[in-house]
């Protein structure tokens, strides 16, 4: 017995040597470092054997990458400087972005990609979210002041677009991988907000850094303040000083090594002012003027994209395209996008894709065999869609469109059974469609606001009714043709209903709703609703015994 006790005993182990928790650190920090040193060495071994792949001509420098794309519009500082900075060292790169709505929109992307490219070539990449210059408002290029926002919508405003833009980020890496730019451990991006440091900023010190360089009569004389001054509401002081605080934004960026500003093509002012701030405020070492140079700040616009027709790209009647999908669906992007004019679309394609150019130049040989057929267009769609909203939306959002332009009842039928395909289906009760004018029945389908809105949009032939045979009763081998709703009358709507109980209707280009028309009875008991059912309900139980 007392062996077997002995024997669940297990032999000595020899002691491990005792490390204390400091030194342990200490090694475990040096073997990180070690491993951080090795990177950085590696990283910069490839960056210049690939600056002297550049200079050797085997390789384009990422400027003249940029210039080919069309990104550029004004250079403030040397062209040939600017363009051995970025091919000689990693430097910092920003642009920056003032809450006043809840999202980017799609004219916000076009500075965005240049900062992009520059990511995506190894530069420090920073997004600025303006979160105290959006309490000024930039009224560059403005003639009526900005509404001022109240605290909390300005704070909401402020939280959604920092998620807009780090989802469009995250996005990024995706999209580039797709296109061939496999990320590096080099690569480098962070999103800041300004009122980090501006709220920081003494009234004196900035009076005494940023408003002794800045001279009044060259601000006097900037076309938004001449403009805002003799065609607008005037200019408030706080206004006039906004130049000097995006001025200051760069300043302290430019102490951690940001020397790159991009904005829009109305920023150049704002620019130059934070490059005189930046020269004013930097000591003057002796050195070369060439070493200098390439250690001072330089900036870039981009162009002002028009349509064709001359309207701001980004719009759509008025109103913006965004790029928050409970804002502006994949959709209705997707359907912007197609739009676009065959005098627009390779430009387009160069500046909002990573693709090749020399395959969009295949690309636009093949469309012009037949533009009708809009490959181009659905080209950029795609990967706009892509890249904003992920590959998955991009495929739904295409089939989807496919289906709106030559879409077969059977086939409309199957897709609205699959919710991902985001068709737009629903049930109306037989009485509030059967001989019912087609006003109306928009007004209840939900595709216009009220009755006489939908009897605008038929008047105007902005509605449309999908038939798969047409007036002469003559079939359409199983797929639909639109017909506008103008002159339709509510028995023609009725004998359509008849034959599948079935309805499709649009409006505009692109919205359809496929509508099954069941009883009044299976519709309560689905417990469903839409506009103007209450209406015929309390009309029903006022005449019921």
């Amino acid at each position: 017995m007392r062996q077997a006790a002995l024997g669940r005993f297990r032999p000595l182990q020899p002691l491990k040597p005792y490390i204390c928790r400091d030194c342990a650190l200490t090694a475990t920090r040096r073997t990180l470092s070690q491993s951080a040193v090795s990177r950085d060495k590696a990283s910069s071994t490839s960056w210049d054997q690939h600056a002297e792949r550049i200079r050797a001509g085997e390789r384009k420098s990422l400027l003249t990458i940029l210039e080919e794309r069309g990104f550029i519009k004004d250079l403030a500082g040397d062209r040939n400087a600017l363009d051995k900075l970025l091919t000689d060292k990693r430097v910092g790169v920003y642009s920056g972005i003032d809450p006043t709505a809840p999202s980017l929109h799609l004219g916000h992307l076009l500075p965005m990609m240049v900062l992009f490219w520059m990511y995506i070539h190894g530069h420090k990449a920073v997004s600025i979210i303006g979160g105290a210059t959006a309490k000024i408002g930039d009224p560059t290029g403005r003639l009526i002041s900005r509404q001022e926002m109240d605290r909390n919508t300005r704070t909401s405003n402020l939280v959604s677009l920092h998620n807009c833009v780090r989802a469009i980020w995250k996005s990024l890496d995706r999209y580039a991988e797709k296109h061939g730019y496999n990320k590096d451990s080099a690569w480098s991006k962070s999103i800041q907000n300004n009122s980090v440091w501006l709220s920081k900023l003494n009234i004196i010190d900035f009076l005494s850094d940023a408003g002794t360089v800045a001279r009044i009569g060259a601000m006097l004389g900037r076309d938004t303040v001449k403009n805002k001054m003799a065609q607008g509401d005037g200019m408030s002081y706080a206004e006039f000083t906004y130049p000097l605080l995006q001025a200051y934004d760069w300043w302290h960026l430019y102490q951690s090594g940001v020397q790159v500003q991009i904005g829009g093509s109305d920023q150049y002012g704002n620019i130059v002012a934070g490059i005189d701030l930046i020269k004013h405020l930097t000591p003057r070492p002796s050195t070369s003027p060439e070493t200098k140079q390439l250690s001072g700040p330089f900036g870039l616009t981009v162009p002002l994209l028009t349509t064709a027709a001359g309207a701001k790209f980004g719009k759509s009647a008025g109103n913006a395209i965004w790029l928050d999908k409970t804002m502006t669906s994949p959709f209705e992007l997707y359907g912007f996008l197609v739009g676009s004019a065959d005098a627009d679309v390779e430009r387009y394609l160069k500046l909002f894709t990573f693709l090749p150019l020399d395959y969009i130049s295949t690309v636009m040989t093949e469309h012009q065999v037949d533009p009708s057929q809009r490959k181009a267009q659905h080209l950029l769609a795609r990967e706009v869609v892509d890249f904003v909203h992920g590959p998955e939306e991009a495929a739904n959002t295409q089939n989807q469109h496919k289906f709106s332009r030559r879409p077969n009842l059977q086939t409309l039928q199957t897709k609205a059974a699959d919710s991902k395909e985001g068709l737009n289906r629903l049930y109306l009760p037989r009485s509030l469609v059967h001989n019912k004018p087609p006003a109306r029945i928009l007004y209840h389908a939900g595709l216009a606001k009220s009755n006489s809105d939908g009897t605008r949009m038929v008047n105007s032939g902005g509605a449309y009714i999908g038939s798969q045979s047409d007036e002469n009763g003559s079939d359409f081998n199983g797929d639909l043709k639109f017909r506008s709703l103008k002159g339709v009358t509510a028995a023609t709507v009725t004998e359509m209903m008849e034959k599948s109980n079935v309805l499709v209707l649009r409006t505009g280009k692109w919205n359809v709703k496929l509508i099954e028309v069941i009883s009044d009875v299976e519709y309560e008991q689905k417990g469903l609703s839409a506009p103007g059912w209450e209406d015929i309900r309390a009309a029903k139980d006022e005449t019921s015994p």
